[in-house]
């Protein structure tokens, strides 16, 4: 299978000072025309550092604690081959990528991005269809309560950030993976600031977009 670019379906409002630390770099072996129209730029490099790929006057200028629209690329495959691999879920996991990367962002950019599946509050904390992650609601509020608190009195811990999946929904559109009681209480104690890191699926057909309500063209 030829590795292509392929780009998240969204994009994310980045701190300007670590985007600086960022090498800028063209990519090597892989196709450019995914990066047209792109004001910024990054590849999601893996275990590598992950790179720069446009914008780098832009970033220059900007002052560290900007907040600056960046669309996330990594590699993937032709859209007929990431449509195919997206069909099976076992065989979607074993496609996985992983990228230990860890970004600021804004809360109120994320929330408009519409990348959750649903709010958690204190109501419906750590209710799970699957069976093997069910546990008494006691147990739930007890989590819920503890993470709240945390929140509340230490602050948002970035050393854990919130976990997006690039474009987990039909291949083509984004979505929160992990993060979804931290993004509520975050959300109803105000906090401006989170952190994210990604993992991603291959890109399928442009077309599968037909079939999410609200996505983005």
């Amino acid at each position: 299978m030829g590795k292509i670019l392929a780009k998240s379906s969204e994009i994310y409002l980045i701190k300007a000072a670590e985007l600086k630390k960022l090498p800028a770099s063209l990519p090597e072996n892989a196709s450019m025309p995914v990066l047209a129209g792109e004001t910024i730029a990054v590849l999601l490099n893996g275990g590598q550092p992950d790179k720069l790929l446009k914008g780098r006057e832009q970033v220059a200028a900007a002052a560290d604690g900007d907040f600056l629209p960046v669309r996330f690329v990594y590699e993937s495959y032709k859209p007929w081959q990431a449509f195919l691999i997206d069909l099976i879920k076992p065989v979607k996991r074993k496609f996985y990528r992983v990228f230990p990367s860890v970004y600021t962002t804004t809360l109120p950019s994320l929330l408009q991005n519409s990348i959750t599946r649903g709010e958690r509050n204190e109501q419906n904390a750590y209710q799970w269809t699957n069976k093997k992650w069910q546990i008494s609601r006691e147990e739930a509020h007890r989590r819920y309560a503890d993470l709240y608190n945390s929140i509340k009195d230490r602050g948002y811990d970035a050393k854990s950030p919130m976990l997006i999946m690039l474009n987990r929904k039909f291949g083509v559109k984004d979505q929160l993976l992990q993060g979804h009681h931290r993004i509520g209480i975050c959300k109803s104690l105000n906090v401006k600031e989170v952190s994210i890191s990604f993992w991603a699926v291959p890109r399928s057909f442009g077309f599968m977009k037909m079939f999410i309500r609200g996505t983005k063209k």
